[in-house]
């Protein structure tokens, strides 16, 4: 094919303008950036170890994969309690104060789950403030609690959209024939918001088993741990690449069950017009008990642990020095944003352009989400290793590679593992933009970019921040990733709070954990206010 014919594109039917760089290369590109770590790990794998792999099957293997499963149906249990009440409350009925806690509730997911674990080990251990009242939040049960206040917005989100605009009829019609609205609600409202549910279960799912911090930090150590430990304390990559693969089938599979459900909600979505629930207004008592209930995911999740960690904070003899790891991560995450929603914006021009390769390279480009951080990381650095061997046998150009890793892996990194998570939002914003808007605007003469400029990027603001703001809450908290590819001398307040809590220093740790969720909170309401800006 011609380069011209490869550069550019009628778009007529798409709803996009006539561009210079076909988007479809958008696509392939970020299929790329997502799917190279992964392949990389597979040499590694198969090369012959230092016969530690066969050391961990024999003592530690099987500990990592059950705790790995207990986990898993530990979080998507506890996120799935936590979320469907909240989100049918929200989404059924009116009551003083709603709008604010449908704002309230999606936010832990600005609290990292390992500095939600610092805070509660620290309130209920011998000692603590709520020592006298709850168990020990430690191992396995305390790591499962963790995970289901801090990643339930996951399944509430989604869960709370498909009681909101799904099923009123039906519903309504049971109620009309008798049925109570706790019957009516088990038998019509649920099963038929079933998929978003189980969408966001596997979300949980796959943090849960992407989750390095919390496990390592509550003594209840999983294949994330098994891989970095592999990596750092024996020092064999082969080792370490033979766990992550195995991670990444484990987390894979869950991916594909949260595509397929997405799917099937799809296909029930067109097969008939939906009315959103009209909500019904509670008595005071009642509505107070509803936002009672509302405010408590939140309060356990954020608030406690923020509040504790304050007066830790307030409390150190000490503070820890936090300015070069806060340049450090607003450097990281705002430039990982940036290019993930270039990749998001580029990847969702290719998925409109109908093309059955574009539409294959964006499928593959959204599977980078269930690439764990350290599996990345390691994919990463085989990816540097083999450029460093080719470029080491051409002349004078031995430690090019090196010399080129550091910031930029972990770039490389972060786009490959949050770079899909870019693509729903922007996704989801060009569809506000028809072909007839871009066949106006050239039937007055409008250039490609003044198209863009005064047309697309307006209309597909929202999408575009949502997906920059998501990004950069992620890239903040990531920790495995970070912590294998960091260049020397180069902090984050992830890896600030993870080495002072690794040495028992809570006090040190709130400090750089606080500010933290101090940055992702107010990011969190952005998303949190566009998404009810849309729904409410």
């Amino acid at each position: 094919m011609a380069l011209s014919n490869t550069l550019t594109r009628n778009s007529g039917q798409s709803g996009a303008p006539r561009w210079s760089f076909d988007p479809k290369i958008a696509g392939i590109i970020g299929a790329m950036i997502c799917t190279l770590p992964i392949m990389a790990l597979i040499p590694m794998a198969v090369s012959d170890g230092g016969g530690h792999f066969d050391h961990l099957i024999d003592t530690v293997l099987f500990t990592y994969s059950v705790n790995s499963l207990i986990l898993v149906g530990s979080a998507m249990m506890g996120t799935t309690l936590l979320a469907i009440p909240t989100a049918w409350l929200i989404a059924r009925y009116e009551f003083a104060g709603r709008t604010a806690a449908m704002v309230l509730l999606p936010l832990p997911l600005a609290m990292p789950s390992y500095v939600a674990a610092y805070a509660w080990l620290s309130m209920t251990t011998s000692g603590g403030v709520l020592s006298d009242y709850i168990p020990v939040v430690s191992g396995v049960a305390g790591a499962a609690f963790v995970f289901s206040i801090c990643f339930y917005p996951y399944v509430f989100l989604l869960a709370r959209q498909a009681f909101a605009s799904e099923g009123s009829q039906s519903f309504e019609a049971a109620r009309i024939l008798g049925a109570s609205p706790l019957q009516a609600f088990w038998t019509v409202a649920l099963p038929i918001a079933r998929p978003a549910i189980m969408a966001g279960v596997a979300l949980v799912a796959m943090e849960t088993l992407a989750d390095y911090g919390t496990v390592d930090f509550l003594g209840s150590p999983t294949f994330t741990v098994g891989i970095i430990r592999a990596w750092i304390s024996f020092g064999d990559p082969e080792a370490a690449a033979r766990m992550a693969l195995m991670l990444v089938i484990l987390t894979l599979v869950f991916f594909g069950f949260e595509r397929w459900m997405r799917r099937k909600r799809s296909v029930a979505q067109a097969g008939g017009r939906h009315k959103p629930y009209p909500r019904v207004a509670l008595s005071r008592p009642a509505g107070l008990l509803a936002l009672a209930i509302c405010l408590l995911p939140t309060t356990i999740g954020l608030f406690v642990p923020a509040a504790h960690l304050a007066v830790l904070a307030l409390e150190a003899p000490r503070l820890a020095p936090v300015w070069g790891a806060l340049q450090g991560t607003v450097l990281l995450a705002a430039s990982s944003a940036l290019l993930a929603t270039l990749f998001g914006l580029g990847a969702a021009y290719a998925s409109r352009s109908g093309g059955a390769l574009a539409k294959l390279s964006v499928r593959i480009a959204h599977a980078g989400y269930a690439v764990p951080g350290a599996v990345a990381a390691l994919g990463v650095i085989a990816i540097l290793g083999g450029l460093q061997s080719a470029l080491s046998s051409v002349g004078g150009l031995t430690g090019v590679a090196i010399a080129g890793g550091g910031i930029f892996a972990l770039l490389f990194a972060y786009q490959a593992r949050f770079a899909a998570a870019a693509i729903g939002p922007c996704d989801s914003a060009l569809v506000r933009i028809t072909p007839t808007m871009d066949q106006a605007a050239q039937s007055l003469g409008a250039s490609r970019f003044e198209i863009l400029r005064k047309i697309h990027l307006p209309l597909a603001s929202s999408g575009l921040m949502t997906a920059a703001a998501l990004v950069f809450i992620e890239v903040m908290k990531e920790l495995p990733a970070t912590m294998i590819l960091r260049p020397l001398d180069f902090d984050t307040l992830a890896i600030s709070a993870h080495h002072f809590a690794s040495d028992e220093r809570l006090a040190q740790a709130a400090l750089p954990s606080l500010i933290l969720v101090g940055l992702g909170v107010p990011v969190m309401m952005l998303i949190s206010w566009l998404s009810v800006r849309n729904t409410a």
